[in-house]
């Protein structure tokens, strides 16, 4: 990892694998990290300086299905977080949703490439996709 620098937010090793998220970052490119944020354990934010502008990145974990108090609250950090950022950087969410979307296609948001299946995680998404203009990227490539 010498050759790395790791960005995570999350909780205490003796509590792994309930929350956390980290992002890894070649040191070579280390003067391109404008700045990043701890935003909670399950979100991490990092403004890249790219040629032209900025790129945002957010690295996320949605609370698993069924637990509608915290899906909530992070869907409602996580608007803050995307309402804070300049209209002019390019922004990716990133992360493990605990989403299933179905593969009936939303026009520039869902693509074809899903399960057949969905969950309350997926509307979730969906509906975030949408208010923000943002793709569901993994749909729009064929594994």
């Amino acid at each position: 990892m010498d050759n790395y620098i790791l960005l995570y937010s999350g909780v205490p090793t003796n509590k792994r694998a309930a929350a956390g998220v980290a992002i890894i970052i070649k040191a070579k490119f280390k003067k391109r990290i404008h700045s990043y944020v701890f935003v909670n354990e399950i979100i991490l934010q990092l403004k890249y300086k790219l040629q032209r502008g900025y790129l945002t990145l957010l690295a996320v974990y949605d609370p698993e299905e069924g637990k509608t108090e915290q899906i909530e609250e992070f869907y409602e950090t996580l608007q803050d977080q995307i309402d804070k950022i300049s209209k002019n950087d390019y922004i990716v969410v990133a992360g493990d949703y605990n989403a299933r979307v179905r593969n009936i296609p939303i026009d520039g948001i869902l693509g074809t490439n899903c399960e057949i299946t969905t969950n309350s995680n997926g509307h979730k998404l969906k509906e975030f996709a949408s208010v923000n203009e943002l793709k569901i990227t993994n749909t729009f490539f064929q594994t």
